[in-house]
């Protein structure tokens, strides 16, 4: 068998110091490299392409394993380019984690077996979204794709909403290695608040929101620390901000930090913060899990992905999308008295107990490429017609 990868990341510019036991730099990424590398073991070629680098690209990793880096053109996927690609490497099946329409198009034109394995949220607010989204969905409804994959329930709901079969969904989650058992419940220390944000530094996830939001209490008189963790090109205003609102006492910026040290943050932190606006595309973000793994309650954006799980929660607060005051208010109370913070933090637990998916990303890709005997039809169970009916 002959499998091609479309995915974000790219591959060769990590395999080889996470195979020698490097850091990681999110959640999983050792993981899903060395499912890659089994793979490539196991078949005649595997290929990935991966377009988050900065120049064109290809490396052979293994005998029968191939990375190559199609890099973004104007901040978009290059579909012809990978296509290219694609062409020369010849696959009989395709693994598609960006939703990109030309490639699926393309894919299902020469009838190569494709699975899309997304992390993304199908919100219809703009007619240009809609449009898009319609379209997509036109090719997930095609009888030749045998199952859609989706980062978990609230993003795959959205895929319903789009008009793909709640039978050829599939919720999935990243292996639960970081787990709540291992964290103790915490308690508030008032003279001691520390309040995170990790992700990507852009606008439309929130962080100018979370500045504010620290301006606001720090005109309240709260006392406290901020730090903004990862990359991205909302840094420099980022950084303007800070400095404008006279913050950089008590706002800083860490820049990338590896996985390990993500959780630390996370783990010595009073509150993690989700501010993303209604129009970034979410699926459900690790940081989110690894906040409930460390026992760390969330102040959290009323983002379409986060209502199903954390509305009514005693482990969060939601604030309405772009309104810094609101979140200013929703962290402060949750940290009103100690009784109300020990009470969210030892609610984490089975929050993230109640949010997780059983269904892991290399369980599904082996169902559908049938490893191992694996079928579709033993993982009948998990798909998001199932997953509704028991979470009703």
């Amino acid at each position: 068998m002959r499998i091609a990868i479309v995915q974000f990341g790219v591959l060769h510019t990590v395999f080889d110091q996470l195979r020698a036991g490097g850091k990681e730099t999110y959640y999983a990424q050792r993981y899903s490299v060395n499912f890659v590398a089994d793979l490539a073991e196991k078949h005649e070629f595997v290929g990935v392409c991966g377009v988050l680098g900065e120049e064109p690209s290809e490396s052979r990793l293994a005998p029968n394993l191939q990375s190559a880096c199609v890099p973004l053109q104007n901040g978009a996927i290059n579909a012809p380019e990978i296509i290219k690609l694609l062409e020369s490497w010849r696959p009989d099946r395709l693994i598609l984690q960006a939703p990109d329409r030309s490639i699926l198009q393309w894919a299902l034109a020469r009838g190569i077996d494709t699975l899309p394995l997304l992390a993304d949220s199908f919100e219809q607010k703009s007619l240009r979204n809609r449009l898009r989204a319609f379209r997509l969905a036109q090719f997930l409804r095609r009888p030749k794709i045998r199952a859609v994959g989706n980062h978990n329930v609230p993003s795959c709901l959205s895929l319903k909403r789009i008009g793909v079969d709640a039978d050829k969904i599939y919720p999935w989650d990243w292996p639960h290695e970081l787990r709540p058992e291992a964290h103790p419940a915490k308690r508030l220390h008032p003279a001691r608040i520390k309040l995170v944000f990790v992700g990507s530094l852009t606008a439309s996830k929130g962080v100018g929101d979370c500045i504010e939001a620290a301006r606001i209490l720090k005109t309240e008189g709260l006392a406290f620390e901020m730090a903004l963790a990862g990359g991205g090109d909302f840094t420099d205003q980022a950084k303007a901000l800070i400095d404008r609102h006279g913050l950089a006492d008590q706002v800083r910026l860490t820049g990338r930090l590896s996985h390990d040290q993500v959780i630390d943050l996370l783990a010595g932190a009073t509150l993690s913060m989700a501010a993303s606006w209604h129009d970034y595309p979410e699926g459900l973000p690790m940081t989110i899990y690894e906040a409930l793994a460390t026992r760390t309650p969330l102040a959290l954006s009323d983002h379409p992905m986060f209502q199903l799980y954390f509305r009514e929660t005693p482990a969060a607060r939601m604030a309405p999308e772009k309104n810094p005051a609101a979140l200013a208010a929703a962290i402060k109370s949750l940290i009103a008295d100690p009784q109300t913070y020990a009470a969210a933090s030892a609610a984490t637990g089975a929050l993230w107990n109640h949010i997780k998916c059983d269904l892991t990303w290399g369980m599904l890709i082996n169902a559908w490429l049938g490893e191992d005997g694996a079928n579709l039809e033993d993982i009948r169970h998990e798909r998001l017609s199932a997953r509704l009916a028991s979470i009703s």
